[in-house]
């Protein structure tokens, strides 16, 4: 269960960036707002900083942390993009090849996010897994509440 949501966020954001899909901003329970920009983000810097929290890491290494990923997020397409054009059929570019596209994506996701755990001292591989796989649990949670809050378009 957690892979096919996990597909399906993965997916869902690059189709937001393909399709310039457009969201109302709507201010969430935890006081994040549910805009195109804030779903398109890998790291969301909130989510990270209570996801790192959560798990006993000090609040200043989780504000670094967050801050740090949150730079990242921005070259986070791009390696993803760069990754998958080296394939002879870009994955991203073939809808018959979407697993293909969920692990090139979810192996990037876990490099940058471990690169920047461990420059902080947070070495466990097994922990720097389950540290990602908790931020995308509220990452979809996050997309699941901006879905529920959206007004209805109908008449």
């Amino acid at each position: 269960m957690k892979k096919k949501c996990y597909a399906f966020l993965c997916y869902f954001s690059f189709s937001l960036c393909s399709l310039n899909a457009e969201t109302t901003e709507v201010v969430l329970s935890n006081s994040m707002k549910c805009t195109k920009e804030e779903l398109m983000r890998f790291y969301p810097e909130q989510l990270v900083q209570s996801t790192l929290i959560k798990a006993n890491i000090p609040k200043d290494q989780a504000e670094e942390i967050s801050k740090e990923l949150a730079q990242k997020d921005k070259e986070l397409a791009k390696i993803v993009e760069k990754k998958s054009s080296e394939i002879d059929s870009n994955p991203f570019k073939n809808a018959s090849q979407r697993e293909l596209a969920v692990k090139i994506y979810r192996e990037t996701l876990l490099e940058v996010f471990g690169k920047v755990l461990k420059e902080h001292g947070i070495q466990d591989e097994a922990k720097i897994q389950q540290l990602l796989d908790e931020l995308q649990d509220a990452r979809s949670k996050l997309f699941i509440e901006c879905i529920r809050k959206q007004p209805s378009t109908e008449p």
